[in-house]
């Protein structure tokens, strides 16, 4: 059976609500939808993952910051997770 996408432009309120959800309840958005809706979900809860890009300038930003080598990506990224860790207990 061929599946279609649907797109939505829903208020950003919409939205983050039903990002919430899924996040809470370990979904994805697309689960989340389906499971509103009443369709079954079929994957598996999912691991929620963060991620965003950097340019080979902001790697050595922030080795700099961070102190460690520029060209040890794993260090920079170790340390970016303990700084976001370090964020978010702050703000609870």
């Amino acid at each position: 059976m061929r599946a279609t996408q649907m797109a939505f432009d829903l208020s950003s309120e919409v939205q983050k609500s039903i990002k919430k959800q899924a996040i809470d309840q370990e979904l994805t958005p697309s689960d989340m939808i389906r499971k509103i809706l009443g369709l079954d979900v079929k994957s598996k809860k999912t691991r929620q993952r963060l991620s965003f890009n950097l340019n080979d300038d902001e790697i050595a930003q922030l080795a700099s910051r961070f102190d460690v080598q520029s060209d040890d990506k794993r260090v920079v990224k170790q340390r970016v997770a303990e700084l976001l860790i370090a964020h978010t207990k702050k703000i609870k």
